[in-house]
């Protein structure tokens, strides 16, 4: 509980910091220049999700059920990154060449790749699989906070110089990361062999943390794609604000998944206790945020972000809306069906959930701008949730036992 506890103060300062940047930088750049900013965020989240290739999600279960081969687990991520990090920053180049908004700028551009190169190659998974991932957190937070303080003070900072802050300090808590598991494991040199398997084996992963990245953090890029800056703007805000609220759910992932994993092998009844009861808790949390933004959404956009951005007060509140999916989603699939095993399912279901929401936003981001992209994330979080539900669907009798008194085999 005192790892959750401190997992949950490092994750809110994590969130934190962009809030205390946010109504700073709408100000100081303008409508326009933060819509950049915001868009060279969203391309660092795409570049640092082909990084990580889904290791944050597996690598902590494989510790938590492999302990004693987690140097082999370690040598293995590290090679696969090693491996892909050129990769990423191919895939950044490339999609800032279809829109002139980072495009155009190409400092902005270069240190947004190099910052989720960074966020990437973060090794906070591995002491989340030991069970001790707070010390790491907290230093990770403390790097960040401290760029923010410094672009705060610097008044001078343009787009670029901004993202170049939020990169050093990512790179800062990467390396601290590099010798806090060099000074605890004796890394094993992985075979060629076991990377290509290591890469087979994470694809189903890999792509459900792809297209949860393109329909949800990457959708600021998309919308600057579609309606230009300043919608890319108005959206950006809105999401922060709904992604900082939604943020107290992400730490149970690093808690509840690895415990969940652990305990399917040898108590099935307790893990889908646990899932039962973090789903009601998640859930019901989820909602009361979201009536509360929903409530204060004007107060909000003219208290942090000025007169100039009240036009995201609408797609605040769709936004907000989509808290309580989320929470299910969270739970049923990232918590519960990765420690199943159903990679592939969920792998599927992420991908339906992507489609769904950038077909919506196809069709009405080039009309209606940020109201329209946080229309599609509603449309997209529901169908994610019916089709969880219908992959889970052989196992609701042992989430919900009064319905069936078996657990089934896994």
């Amino acid at each position: 509980m005192a790892d959750a506890g401190w997992l949950y103060v490092a994750h809110i300062a994590r969130y934190a910091a962009p809030l205390l940047l946010y109504p700073v930088l709408t100000r100081r750049l303008g409508i326009e220049g933060f819509g950049v900013y915001a868009a060279g965020l969203s391309l660092a989240l795409i570049v640092s999700v082909v990084v990580d290739y889904g290791l944050s999600v597996s690598g902590p279960r494989d510790i938590a059920a492999r302990p004693a081969d987690r140097g082999e687990i370690v040598g293995r991520a590290v090679a696969v990154r090693v491996l892909l990090a050129p990769l990423a920053v191919c895939v950044g180049l490339c999609l800032s060449a279809l829109t002139p908004v980072p495009g155009g700028a190409t400092g902005a551009t270069a240190v947004a790749i190099l910052l989720g190169v960074g966020q990437g190659a973060g090794l906070l998974w591995y002491f989340q699989g030991i069970g001790n991932p707070a010390p790491m957190a907290m230093r990770e937070v403390g790097f960040m906070l401290a760029a923010a303080l410094i672009i705060l003070a610097w008044p001078g900072l343009g787009v670029a110089g901004a993202l170049a802050m939020q990169a050093a300090g990512v790179w800062c808590g990467v390396a601290v990361g590099v010798v806090g598991v060099w000074r605890r494991e004796r890394i094993a040199r992985p075979s060629w062999s076991s990377v290509v398997a290591a890469l087979r084996d994470g694809g189903p992963l890999f792509l459900s943390r792809a297209v949860i990245a393109a329909y949800t953090g990457a959708a600021v890029f998309a919308v600057a794609v579609l309606a230009g800056p300043a919608q890319a703007a108005l959206y950006g805000v809105a999401d922060r604000l709904v992604s900082a609220a939604g943020s107290l759910m992400r730490p149970l992932a690093g808690v509840i998944a690895p415990r969940i994993a652990g305990l399917l092998t040898h108590d099935p009844v307790a893990a889908f206790r646990t899932a039962r009861w973090t789903l009601i808790g998640v859930f019901g949390a989820a909602a009361v945020v979201a009536a509360g933004l929903t409530v204060a959404a004007p107060m909000l956009m003219r208290g942090l972000f000025g007169a100039g951005f009240m036009g995201a007060k609408t797609p605040l509140r769709l936004l907000a809306a989509t808290l309580p999916l989320v929470a299910i989603s969270q739970v049923l699939g990232l918590h519960l069906m990765t420690s199943l095993r159903m990679d592939g399912r969920f792998a599927a279901m992420t991908a339906a959930g992507c489609a769904a929401t950038l077909g919506a936003a196809w069709a009405l981001a080039p009309a209606f701008g940020a109201v329209g992209m946080a229309g599609a994330r509603i449309v997209g979080e529901a169908a994610v949730v019916v089709i969880c539900a219908a992959c889970l669907k052989g196992h609701w009798g042992a989430l919900f036992p009064a319905r069936s008194r078996h657990v089934p085999a896994v």
